[in-house]
């Protein structure tokens, strides 16, 4: 590799590095409560949310049921 693109290497890695850790100063200072809590409440109240989730759910579990049985697995 050429000289150039050692240091465009580095630089890039440098950028992602102080990216990131800007990144986690501000989750770190933000609280815990007002990160995530309300929007997951408000996200478990959505109906068609938590239709679809359950039938993710629901689809997982059959086809690992199916698989399990081919398999010798109890269900």
């Amino acid at each position: 590799m050429s000289g150039k693109s050692i240091i465009l290497l580095l630089v890039l890695g440098l950028a992602i590095t102080l990216l990131n850790l800007a990144i986690l100063v501000g989750q770190i200072s933000t609280p815990a409560t007002a990160r995530g809590g309300t929007s997951a409440s408000k996200l478990l109240g959505d109906e068609d949310f938590t239709d679809g989730l359950t039938k993710i759910i629901r689809k997982t579990v059959r086809d690992y049921c199916t698989v399990g049985k081919r398999s010798a697995i109890d269900c």
